[in-house]
């Protein structure tokens, strides 16, 4: 700021520091969120790895199967 101005930097920070606070975490929310078919994906490939290390380990003993 110019010489002479009377600037309180602290009102500067109080007032724009949650301004950017906010913009910050809502621009992670919005960034963060991901689409329901990739969700369903996500569930469709952790049960098929499921299935298949239950299918690799079913007569080994201890496993309970």
């Amino acid at each position: 700021m110019a010489e002479g101005s009377n600037v309180d930097y602290w009102t500067l920070v109080t007032i724009l520091g949650p301004i950017i606070l906010l913009a910050v975490i809502a621009w992670a929310i919005s960034s963060n969120k991901s689409s329901k078919a990739s969700k369903a994906q996500t569930e469709r490939d952790t049960k098929a790895l499921y299935a298949e290390e239950q299918k690799a380990h079913e007569g080994e003993p201890g496993s309970g199967l």
